[in-house]
């Protein structure tokens, strides 16, 4: 009797952006100080996991796919004319890794990450996994539409799994004057 083949799984690292990295446009202080460390142990865990289950007769089981902000306003660290636009070191996509490119909040607004995600699960209820920046807005957003889009559920109703890394997002402080959260 042939192995149950892992369930799909599909990993999607949010807005990890240099131009993110920026100690106090985005706030006075960050939230997770191990967010770089962490995130670049679950991407090498993740393509260890790529590469140990690959195979040349079907299409893989795991996916990476990073989403990547490009604001609309020329003045933003965002900016696709900006360096800050580009990804991290550590957070860098290989050539093998998709990459959606998003000018909202969510990943699924305005792009085919839908389609890539349904397209990857092919009907199979499997595993979703959502980490980057920052939690309160753009993984925050992306992860509860993947959860409304039941984009990891089987066709069959089988419900799959969207999963927030919360060890691997940070935040800024926000408020003023003494309103701090």
């Amino acid at each position: 009797m042939a192995p149950t083949p892992q369930p799909r799984s599909a990993f999607i690292l949010i807005d990890v952006q240099q131009g993110l990295t920026h100690p106090t446009h985005w706030g006075p202080s960050r939230s997770n100080p191990s967010f770089e460390q962490n995130n670049e142990s679950l991407l090498t865990s993740y393509r260890k996991l790529l590469s140990s289950t690959a195979s040349s007769t079907s299409p893989p089981r795991h996916k990476i796919i990073h989403v990547q902000h490009a604001s609309t306003l020329p003045s933003s660290p965002l900016h696709p004319s900006s360096p800050g636009f580009s990804f991290q070191p550590f957070a860098k996509p290989l050539p093998s890794e998709f990459i959606i490119t998003k000018t909202v909040n969510s990943g699924f607004i305005g792009t085919n990450l839908e389609e890539v995600l349904r397209e990857h699960f092919a009907g199979e209820p499997g595993k979703l996994y959502l980490a980057g920046l920052t939690t309160d807005h753009c993984v925050n957003t992306t992860t509860r539409m993947a959860g409304n889009l039941k984009v990891a559920d089987g066709t069959d109703g089988e419900a799959g799994e969207v999963i927030f890394v919360e060890d691997a997002t940070a935040a800024w402080r926000k408020g003023e004057g003494d309103e701090w959260f």
